[in-house]
């Protein structure tokens, strides 16, 4: 309730930044009003968040190297030089404040801790209060249990089990398991494989090309790649050194390239190829991709690639009983279910049959079901899950989501990038057959179809005829189809799914 009603609001002393979790104010201030910066000591570089520093300095200059003070190792990554030191010489210890745990990992203390919780449980009759539960139930059964175990070896007498299974282990258990390495002796299996682990590391990983030795292969791995990449890729005007090509035409382009791809129709000029071929298909679509089988031209490869497969495709998929022809294997499978499926799905409960499995579960959650979702900050109840959490979303989200252009105000992520686009955007979408600009691909492809498109959906069932498939399913879902559509909520009844989410917006939303 906290999170969804919460009205905490934390402001930003130095503009109008609002939001309701302090990481995130902090991380504004480091980035728009920090004064502290983090500078490079390879480079010019300065930036005010010291993760993108990090990962400048890994990117850009990868060879700084972490030794380990105690052995060889050698890492260029600062996170595996802390986990060899814990695990290999690991002498800081983080112990628990409220009982005897100990451990060398700082994030296992803190899940040790999660135990103890800030919930008490207390002992209804004495003083004795625990965090953690089981610690209750073990104080009730020792101190105020009626039930006494009892050593049949000896007179030792206990009101715990465990108790009792320890001391039969520890006094008169006869197995005992020996380390083959030292005269460790123990009754319990479990200790002598960790004693193994730790102290003599029974199977060890050793490194072919360096003294490096560990007990975990996945470690060894990854010195190999750091370490002993077995190709390695230097420059040839400086020291940088690194196992990935990719990486090293980079470092090149960047600090030595002398290359400069300049755009014949403005005065862009870059050093990489790549960005002079985002900037021209961006800003002059000079590129054009031609299909070889008609005349169709797009300034987009994967535009190409998809035309291709839709009008020239040469794998198509027929249906054997009817003329329904598809390029996607998917779609006749659901074509054969819907339209020539003799399976058919009936639910026990009413007269409902379909032939599509999803459609009866739907039916059974939202017609039968005795489950019910409430809200926790109104009366509203409905069966159906997903309409709860848009109905949290819509009436009681407290997450605002701001244009930082504008007063657009929307709870909705997706709203905010849409308004982005299509108010503030630079971005323009064309239509290579006529003069058509819009800021929205999803117009740009709705105007493409509708204007130029050629694609025909036609009901095979009457003479209905559309360049929208979303038109052709709504028609026959009202027309010729046996599904309805119930609200959950009143007597509503509707064979299209799209008007009933419509109505249970405008009326139980």
């Amino acid at each position: 309730m906290n999170i969804r009603h919460g009205s905490t609001q934390i402001k930003c002393k130095q503009c109008d930044y609002v939001t309701k979790d302090k990481c995130n104010l902090n991380r504004h201030m480091d980035v728009h009003h920090g004064s502290t910066q983090f500078k490079c000591t390879y480079c010019d570089y300065v930036v005010k968040c010291k993760k993108s520093l990090r990962r400048h300095m890994n990117d850009r200059h990868g060879s700084t190297q972490f030794k380990c003070t105690d052995c060889d190792y050698v890492t260029t990554w600062k996170p595996f030089l802390k986990r060899h030191m814990n695990v290999r010489h690991g002498s800081t210890q983080f112990k628990c404040a409220l009982c005897d745990f100990v451990t060398t990992w700082k994030r296992y203390l803190k899940k040790h801790m999660n135990r103890h919780g800030s919930t008490q449980s207390k002992c209804g009759q004495c003083d004795y209060v625990t965090a953690y539960e089981p610690n209750l139930k073990s104080h009730m059964n020792v101190h105020h249990g009626s039930t006494q175990f009892k050593c049949t070896d000896c007179d030792y007498v206990t009101k715990s089990e465990k108790c009792l299974r320890r001391h039969m282990n520890g006094r008169h258990g006869s197995t005992q398991f020996k380390c083959t390495a030292c005269d460790y002796v123990t009754k319990d299996k479990c200790n002598l494989k960790r004693h193994m682990n730790v102290r003599h590391g029974s199977t060890q990983f050793k490194c072919a090309h360096c003294d490096f030795v560990t007990t975990w292969e996945r470690y060894l791995k990854k010195h190999m790649m750091v370490r002993h990449g077995s190709t390695q890729f230097k420059c040839g005007q400086c020291d940088y050194v690194t196992t990935y090509e990719l990486n090293l035409k980079r470092h090149m382009n960047v600090h030595h390239g002398s290359t400069q791809f300049k755009c014949t129709d403005c005065d862009y000029v870059t050093k990489s190829k790549k960005c002079l071929r985002g900037h021209m298909n961006g800003r002059h679509g000079s590129t054009q991709f031609k299909c070889t089988a008609c005349d169709y031209v797009t300034t987009g490869k994967p535009f190409l690639k998809r035309h291709m497969n839709v009008r020239h495709g040469s794998t198509q998929f027929k249906c054997g009983q009817c003329d329904y022809v598809t390029i996607y294997e998917l779609n006749l499978k659901r074509h054969m279910n819907v339209h020539h499926g003799s399976t058919q799905f009936k639910c026990t409960g009413c007269d409902y049959v379909t032939k599509d499995k999803r459609n009866l579960k739907r039916h059974m959650n939202v017609r039968h079901s005795s489950t019910q979702f409430k809200c926790t900050g109104c009366d509203y109840v409905t069966k159906d899950k997903h309409c709860l959490k848009r109905h949290m979303n819509s009436r009681h989200g407290s997450t605002q989501f701001k244009c930082v252009d504008c007063d657009f105000v929307t709870k909705d992520k997706r709203n905010l990038k849409r308004h982005m686009n299509v108010r503030h955007g630079s971005t323009q979408f064309k239509c290579t057959e006529c003069d058509y600009v819009t800021k929205d691909k999803r117009n740009l492809k709705r105007h493409m179809n509708v204007r130029h498109g050629s694609t025909q959906f036609k009901c095979t069932d009457c003479d209905f005829v559309t360049k929208w498939k979303s038109c052709l399913k709504v028609h026959i879902n009202v027309r010729h189809g046996s599904t309805e559509f119930k609200c959950a909520n009143c007597a509503y009844v509707t064979k299209c799914k799209r008007y009933l989410v419509i109505h249970i917006k405008k009326n139980h939303g």
